[in-house]
């Protein structure tokens, strides 16, 4: 009987109906649409680990940054001073402080060709006592010449918003002029130079302040010496800005801020080398406290 009762089961058109319905040889569409997202799934997963795969190494990360992190300074110099010139200092020392924030913990977020020779001073041989390794020659020449084609791009970029007419920084062909703004610029290169030595590099390096202190060297710079000689204390702000607005200018005047160029460029350099220079001297007084 009970073999009778189990054929008459499997010939029951309903329990084999039923039997079809959950066999997977049969294409369940229910089963289909189960599989159909896991697949998908495991499908994005591989597209993404593909995508992980890519790296840059921490080097080449760092370079990146800066070059990223100079554009975006160098391209709110000259359209803050475009859109409102009084606030343009403030514009553009938020921004360092954004960039510092946002990349210091890849490259430092110098930006600036000067912060990086004046660390590379300070840093090239290395602390002994803490194990940290010195900032290496070819990191110093991979930061500057990825900072000066973060400011070259930055400028081209300026020409395709603004044209080709943009506000550059100019201290005048006058030798009192140039004077003036040499003393300008080697006085807040300085002072931006020092800050970031003493709040990124030194003992006191581990906070949570030293954006804002760089970002507020350069606000305090920009109000104070703009009129002077612009502002830059950066080579990666004024040589670009320069030399390319001189090579797209059509106005007469256009060539005119290339004559003081090498004026930005050794007062900045003053400035970074006085300031690794004190910085290094100063490092015994620690001792005392």
């Amino acid at each position: 009987m009970a073999d009778v009762e189990n054929s008459s089961n499997l010939d029951d058109p309903q329990t084999s109906s039923a039997r079809r319905k959950i066999n997977p040889a049969h294409g369940d569409p229910n089963l289909n649409t189960h599989i159909a997202p896991e697949l998908n799934k495991n499908t994005a997963i591989r597209k993404f680990s593909c995508l992980q795969s890519f790296h840059l190494g921490p080097l080449m990360s760092a370079a990146v940054v800066e070059l990223i992190g100079t554009f975006l300074l160098v391209l709110t110099v000259p359209l803050s001073i475009t859109s409102s010139p009084e606030f343009a200092p403030l514009a553009i020392g938020f921004m360092l402080m954004t960039v510092v924030f946002s990349f210091g913990y890849l490259s430092g977020g110098h930006v600036n060709p000067m912060v990086t020779i004046s660390v590379w001073l300070c840093t090239a041989k290395g602390n002994r006592k803490e194990g940290t390794r010195g900032f290496s020659k070819r990191r110093l020449v991979l930061y500057v010449v990825f900072q000066m084609i973060g400011g070259t791009l930055a400028t081209l970029y300026c020409m395709m918003l603004h044209g080709r007419e943009f506000p550059v920084p100019n201290m005048g062909l006058s030798f009192n002029q140039m004077l003036r703004g040499f003393l300008a610029e080697s006085v807040f290169t300085f002072l931006l130079c020092s800050v970031v030595l003493h709040v990124a590099i030194s003992k006191q390096r581990n906070n949570n302040f030293y954006g804002f202190a760089i970002g507020f060297a350069v606000l305090c710079g920009g109000l104070t010496c703009g009129p002077i000689s612009g502002g830059a204390f950066n080579p990666a702000v004024a040589t670009p800005l320069i030399v390319l607005r001189c090579l797209f200018s059509f106005s007469a005047d256009g060539c005119t801020p290339l004559a003081s160029l090498w004026v930005y460029i050794v007062s900045e350099a003053v400035g970074a080398v006085s300031a690794s220079i004190m910085y290094l001297a100063m490092q015994k007084v620690e001792e005392i406290y």
